[in-house]
């Protein structure tokens, strides 16, 4: 049996309040220095943030999107959550208890919870949100293996398991598992929930206009005692990544997030400023089609990796916020990794493995084969996030250099989700400039929507549209588990088979960085989220 303690979670949240999670940054402290000499929170005021475009909506259960999960945190709370050290903690869910077989998961509830609306959280919400969410086939509701949701009185829920489930919490802590009201959504219907929210959270919604502004409101009757501190929280839509750390400097915003790296490193100098750097679970890779010919020959796909000199990418575009990664789609900050390995930059070892592909170099030192050039697209956007298109550029030259005619496509962020978000009899690209976030912390979520034949696009993320039957076995035997220590036994083999199949150009592990006046406290990463809360941060009057 195991039982989480409702203290806890309050700690964590005075911790982060104080400061303490605030990650490093030139004119801040850190550890236990900054514990000494963070000032008291004070309460009010509030929070204006520079933000990426990240969804026409804010229904958090219809998408499993990491910009969306950045704002929806603050509206809406799950079973679970991660806090500033990446531990899975209690918050809607205070206690739980696991039988022996593993087969049935029993949840204690927080006391005193209440919807925005007014309505009680209760076992019988989470009863409905776990079914609706099955029922509507919702992201990742086939992931867990829910037999049935039961309640055992006002404050408790049964989940019932067809297997063990080591991951289970963290699936739950995932934002596209938050409770909803059920009254309300009865109330309003699915299509409102796209801009209207009644969740537990400490902000209610105010209003939210679509790529420009969502504003947040305290909640005067959030469950947790004095927070939050903020009285209103304002998101501003801002697509131009330098544009973003402007308003920054010109105190039009008080915190800027996914800025690049030149500008980060002008903050760091600049007084009145902090800039925040920490590990978290953002990887940055090329997706290749693994369908498509010559894509299909592995010996092409490792030349590609070959090709690519990762510590390049790092030292000139991110400016030495990365570090090369070493699985794919996965890092050391998510439960289950495993180090599979790092493709050498060897562009003498890429030619040759393209040599015995048959790709031999024809006019014009592009390579050719039965009378074909060997041309492949490279499709990317522009300040998605930091360093996307730079990175791009230097790779379009690398592949170059061992004789493929590589050919930039800059595409807005709409037209380069619809692109690239099709069953693979569709998916005409070859090459995709992408990162990943791994939301639930847990190398299960990357096995299900990334490795496995079942996650092809567009049902989730295995745009690559790998395949192997021995992995899909391995991940499946996972599944039958008991214990996290023979599941992740089993993740080390599937990982590595993955690394040497190659999928992916595998590229770097990028450094989670954020901007904040210095007059801001409380704000930490949500390492599985990629992102830096601020739903328990304070402003320091001056």
């Amino acid at each position: 049996m195991r039982t989480r303690k409702p203290r806890l979670l309050s700690l964590i949240i005075l911790l982060a309040a104080a400061g303490l999670a605030a990650g490093p940054g030139t004119g801040g402290l850190t550890g236990s220095a900054q514990a000494a000499t963070a000032p008291r929170p004070v309460a009010g005021g509030t929070l204006t943030i520079a933000y990426v475009p990240f969804a026409t909506h804010i229904d958090v259960n219809a998408a499993n999107i990491s910009t969306l999960n950045e704002v929806a945190l603050y509206f809406y709370e799950t079973l679970f959550d991660r806090d500033g050290s990446g531990k899975l903690v209690p918050l809607l869910a205070k206690e739980e208890q696991v039988s022996p077989d593993g087969l049935a998961v029993t949840l204690k509830l927080q006391t005193g919870v209440r919807f925005h609306d007014g309505v009680p959280f209760n076992a019988a919400a989470v009863k409905w949100n776990l079914e609706r969410k099955i029922q509507k086939k919702q992201p990742l509701n086939d992931v867990l293996p829910i037999r049935s949701v039961e309640e055992v009185d006002a404050l408790t829920v049964r989940i019932n398991l067809t297997r063990p489930a080591p991951s289970l919490k963290a699936f739950l802590s995932d934002k596209t598992f938050s409770m909803y009201s059920p009254a309300f959504v009865e109330r309003v219907g699915d299509n409102a929930l796209k801009q209207q929210a009644s969740g537990t959270g400490p902000f209610t919604v105010a209003e939210f206009r679509p790529n420009e502004v969502l504003r947040l409101k305290k909640n005067p009757n959030y469950w947790q005692k004095d927070l939050p501190y903020l009285d209103e929280v304002i998101f501003r839509i801002v697509p131009d990544i330098n544009a973003r750390a402007t308003m920054l400097q010109a105190g039009d915003a008080d915190m800027a997030l996914a800025l690049s790296a030149p500008d980060i490193e002008k903050l760091k100098t600049m007084r009145g400023f902090r800039v925040l750097r920490q590990m978290g679970s953002h990887q940055y890779y090329i997706t290749i089609n693994t369908r498509k010919p010559p894509l299909d020959d592995v010996r092409v796909r490792r030349a590609l990796n070959h090709a690519v000199d990762k510590a390049g990418i790092i030292k000139t575009v991110l400016l030495g916020n990365a570090i090369p990664a070493t699985a794919p789609y996965i890092n050391a900050t998510v439960d289950g990794y495993a180090r599979a390995g790092v493709y050498a930059y060897d562009p003498e070892r890429a030619k040759t493995l393209l040599d015995e592909a048959g790709w031999k170099v024809g006019t014009g030192g592009i390579r050719q084969k039965d009378g074909k050039r060997l041309s492949l697209e490279l499709i990317t956007r522009k300040g998605a996030v930091p360093g996307d298109f730079e990175s791009a550029e230097l790779i379009q030259g690398m592949l170059r250099a061992i004789g493929i005619d590589a050919r930039l496509a800059v595409l807005e962020s709409a037209t380069f989700i619809s692109r690239v978000t099709k069953p693979p009899e569709q998916a005409d690209y070859d090459l995709v400039n992408f990162s990943v976030n791994i939301f639930a912390g847990d190398a299960e979520f990357v096995m299900r929507t990334f490795y496995h034949t079942s996650a092809f696009a567009p049902k989730y993320y295995n745009r690559a549209y790998y395949s192997s039957p021995q992995v899909d076995r391995w991940i499946d035997e996972s599944a039958r588990a008991v214990t996290r220590a023979e599941r992740d036994r089993l993740y080390a083999r599937i990982i590595k088979q993955v690394f040497d199949d190659a999928p992916i150009i595998q590229l770097v592990d990028a450094f989670q960085l954020a901007a904040i006046r210095d007059t801001v406290h409380g704000v930490y990463l949500a390492g599985a989220q990629n992102n830096w809360p601020a739903k328990y941060a304070w402003k320091e009057k001056r």
